[in-house]
């Protein structure tokens, strides 16, 4: 079996305030976003969603070792069977 999982983290985070989105901010010198993946490597593939003006940031912390997906709206058309 295979497993997979997606880190959505694709928010901009301004109801905590401080200007930096949660995901990019230091937890005792690493960000949270770095420390929420490396509680999943080695289980699987992994996806995390970003924002598409972090896709850069994302690169830089990553690299090649985890899928990086621009989110954004998605619009569902109503299909008729």
């Amino acid at each position: 079996m295979t497993v997979a999982v997606i880190i959505v983290a694709a928010g901009r985070g301004s109801r905590a305030g401080g200007g930096t989105p949660k995901q990019w901010r230091d937890l005792a010198g690493v960000p949270v976003l770095a420390r929420t993946v490396s509680a999943f490597r080695g289980i699987g593939r992994i996806t995390v969603v970003l924002h598409p003006d972090d896709m850069v940031r994302g690169v830089a912390l990553f690299g090649g070792t985890v899928t990086l997906l621009a989110g954004g709206q998605v619009l569902l058309e109503e299909h008729t069977p």
